[in-house]
């Protein structure tokens, strides 16, 4: 393992916070402060904030004294000082506050930008408390996705506050069976009986034995939480013969009859139990007057790695090394590496003692962003050639980014900018239209559409072009405006952007663009430079064509000289355009248009990747798509699209399938084309099953963990039926489909123990995708989380995948998978 990779593994918070520092301001946080809360319609509220004891929400306190969620920390994108929101600016105009209470107002926004809390504080001090307070919450549940740390005591804690309807500090039975519901687990009576039992292990009287405390509770989950595939891997590399592995399993017996599709010898995993601290309850040992086994150490070491207790439940440095070797494929760790690993994943004192691995190290190493089923140097580290032409590299793309509902109503905001630039996009899109004031607005013509001004998005685009990739930021702008306007429009361009924006060609005479690299941190303009339909005259020829103008008045100079690298001309012919055009000139094409060129009849059909080899190309979603549904762009990125444009603002499979691919790189929103899309002579054809690299892929489906419920609701009391749904996407023979059967009534720890496996012909275009979706009995199915990734970024081994909701936002839930590839 290289520095890097231990850079990034033992890093788990990279603030410059002490400890003393941290616990002030979740303090200052959790103490209750009135704010006053500002609405888009200028009215104002006194609310009492403050942060949940369990650190995963903000709350407050209305008007009837009735506690309600403001927001969850996992949902905020930002906290922003100041008068920046659609709400502050309509409050600023309506006169209902004013610019000089600036320094005391902030903003929380939330659920990709789409909503904020606008609230203004008593004194600057105080609000200059909450907005560092959140940001370190940000900070920290950002540096928890990556370990998975969120499935910890805390949120454990959370669920426990919930179920206790009563604040007694204990769960009856009736309190746990709502629980099991928000764990998304279904058990009967007798279940529920035998596992409370096993759990309440310091009750000393009968009034103690119908109540959980918190620890006991939290052994509760672990024993209903139990992972049976992990002690098999562990018997597997740790020497145990099929005898001992029998063994073992049967030793655990708790969870016999827990409902699990295909089980695995599944009798509970006692070995992730611990030996909890006392609290309320008097600690005793052997049995108690109901004959129940009660704990015998009040210690608070894990019996997952005690010799004494089990002999085969860990894996020794030896061993462990072993497995990583040769099940996880890194064949370069070493014994000292192995020991590193140990000391910060072993949760107990004595397995990093004796330098071993019992399961709870083994489930938190497996679940480490490190060692998932992305590799995390392929999502972390911008490692492909950016020296290239920036033709021969897919773009993210937007379309209409100014839009945040559908195409026909709705705001036009400046916040959709900022989430799509956050997520990685590089191509965002803006419609230009002269406003009544002299200051050009964006909106979509002929629809219900709020319009806002140019320059309030050019602003917003300013503070984040460049916080998630350092490479070129595309304005596509679609320029409607008056001669004037797009002379204002210029200024607005060069005063937002400074220097930042590209104002003349890195040189003067060239015949293929510009790099990535060498266009690092600027911001390109794409447009049309004259009329559409029209082209300038060359001064040069004697020919004339009616269409030919040599200075269109129509259109501003101070415009047009900033479309440099990306002129947007008029497309007539695959051959006109190829023996004509120049590198700079760049062609947009309605989906209809594409598709068109893909259904041609062989060799016509590849048109568009000649084209693509030397323009670029942008693809953009029709106009029959009102509600803002997108393209597939897998579909085009096969024939070499550059710039696949995609609606950021719907959660559909189309943007999944967008981060999936735009994953890879660092995520920073270019990707090199493989070798065959940037060859003038290339045989590949999409259409065609490819042979000379493809590869079979072995899949498992062997588990799942703490599936959220359908969208995310803690109040549906329908638990999962959950099944996994895998797609793969790519040139045409590449797009297959298969599902595992459904688990009844367990969405907390589903077994689905399935195998298959899957040939790719074009793995360096193929994506894969995992869908978890709840079965319904009567028909249909339901949505709980999803992952996509690109083939050739894939682990091979056991590994976890951290499910997202639709929105791109993780959920707890997770799949444990095995995978293996071989060449066909």
């Amino acid at each position: 393992m290289d520095d890097t990779k231990w850079q990034r593994l033992m890093s788990t918070d990279s603030s410059d916070l002490t400890e003393t520092q941290k616990s002030n301001l979740l303090d200052g946080l959790k103490r209750r402060v009135t704010f006053i809360k500002y609405k888009r319609n200028g009215r104002t509220y006194s609310r009492i904030y403050y942060l949940v004891l369990a650190e995963d929400a903000i709350h407050y306190r209305g008007s009837t004294h009735s506690k309600r969620e403001a927001c969850k920390v996992k949902d905020i994108d930002q906290v922003r000082p100041g008068f920046t929101t659609a709400v502050w600016k309509r409050c600023l105009d309506k006169g209902k506050i004013t610019l000089n209470k600036a320094h005391m107002a902030f903003s929380i926004l939330y659920d990709n930008n789409r909503h904020s809390l606008d609230l203004l504080a008593d004194s600057e001090e105080i609000r200059s408390q909450w907005i560092q307070g959140l940001e370190y919450l940000i900070h920290r549940y950002r540096s928890h996705v990556r370990s998975h740390y969120e499935i910890t005591d805390r949120w454990l804690w959370s669920l426990f506050s919930e179920a206790d309807r009563d604040h007694s500090g204990q769960l009856n039975r009736r309190e746990v069976r709502r629980l099991l519901f928000l764990l998304n687990i279904e058990l009967d009576e007798f279940e529920v009986n035998k596992y409370f039992n096993y759990a309440n292990i310091r009750a000393t009287n009968h009034e103690e034995l119908r109540n959980l405390d918190k620890d006991e509770f939290i052994s509760f989950y672990k024993f209903i939480s139990y992972r049976p595939e992990l002690i098999k891997i562990i018997c597997q590399y740790n020497g145990s013969t099929l005898e001992q592995m029998t063994e073992l399993l049967s030793n655990y017996t708790i969870l016999s009859k827990l409902s699990h599709m295909n089980p695995l010898e599944q009798p509970p995993d006692v070995s992730t139990t611990r030996c909890w601290k006392s609290s309320t309850k008097s600690p005793s040992s052997g049995k108690n007057q109901h004959g129940k086994i009660s704990a015998k150490t009040s210690s608070n070491r894990s019996p997952s790695t005690t010799k004494t207790i089990h002999k085969n439940n860990y894996l020794t440095v030896e061993q462990f090394q072993n497995f990583l070797q040769t099940e996880q494929h890194m064949k370069g760790i070493t014994i000292e590496d192995c020991s590193k690993l140990m000391v910060k994943f072993e949760p107990s004192e004595e397995g990093s003692k004796y330098e071993e691995i019992g399961i709870d190290g083994l489930r938190l190493f497996l679940l480490h962003d490190e060692f998932c089923l992305m590799n995390a140097d392929k999502a972390h580290r911008i490692y492909h050639d950016m020296t290239r032409p920036i033709t021969d590299y897919f773009i993210a793309t937007s379309h209409n980014t100014y839009i945040r509902d559908s195409q026909v109503y709705g705001d036009c905001t400046p916040e959709t900018f900022i989430h799509a630039l956050r997520t990685g996009c590089r191509a965002v899109e803006m419609d230009c239209y002269d406003g009544d004031d002299g200051e050009p607005i964006v909106y979509h013509a002929n629809t219900w559409t709020n319009a806002i001004t140019l320059h309030e998005i050019l602003v917003a685009i300013e503070t984040q072009a460049f916080a998630v990739s350092p490479y070129p930021l595309f304005l596509n702008m679609e320029n409607h405006c008056s001669y004037e306007q797009q002379g204002v429009m210029a200024r607005h361009l060069k005063n937002v952007f400074k220097d930042r924006l590209l104002t003349k060609a890195l040189k003067s005479n060239f015949d293929r663009l510009p790099s990535p690299e060498d266009l690092k941190y600027k911001v390109i303009v794409r447009s049309r430079k004259y009329p559409k339909g029209k082209v300038p005259a060359d001064p040069k020829s004697n020919r004339s064509n009616d269409e030919t103008e040599p200075n269109p008045k129509s259109y501003h100079p101070d415009f047009s000289s900033l479309i440099i690298y990306a002129e947007i001309v008029s497309f007539t012919n695959i051959d006109h355009t190829i023996s004509t055009q120049k590198c700079f000139h760049s062609i947009s094409f309605k989906e209809s248009k594409a598709d068109d060129f893909i259904e041609a009849s062989p060799p016509e059909h590849l048109d568009l990747i000649k084209l693509s080899n030397k323009h670029l190309v942008r693809v953009y979603p029709g106009t029959i798509r009102q509600d803002s549904s997108n393209i597939n762009p897998v579909s085009y990125w096969t024939y070499g699209v550059q710039m696949a444009a995609l609606n950021y603002q719907k959660n559909d499979e189309a943007m999944c399938l967008q981060h999936g691919f735009f994953i890879d790189n660092g995520g920073c929103g270019y990707l090199l084309k493989p070798s065959f899309l940037l060859s003038d002579n290339s045989t590949f054809d999409p259409k065609e099953t490819v042979y000379k690299k493809a590869k079979r892929i072995k899949l498992h489906i062997i588990s799942g963990q703490h599936l959220p419920k359908e969208n995310e609701s803690q109040n549906d009391s329908d638990v999962a039926d959950p099944y996994v749904e895998i797609n793969t996407y790519g040139i045409e023979c590449d797009y297959t489909k298969h599902r595992t059967p459904s688990v009844r009534n367990n969405g907390l720890n589903p077994i689905w123990d399935y195998k298959f496996h899957v040939d790719i012909y074009c793995p360096e275009l193929c994506l894969i995708k995992f869908q978890v979706r709840d079965e319904d009995r009567h028909g249909g199915s339901s949505f709980l989380g999803q992952a996509c990734y690109p083939f050739t970024a894939l682990q091979l081994g056991y590994r976890h995948m951290k499910l997202k909701a639709k929105d791109g936002d993780y959920t707890h839930g997770t799949i444990f998978v095995h995978i293996k590839i071989e060449d066909l």
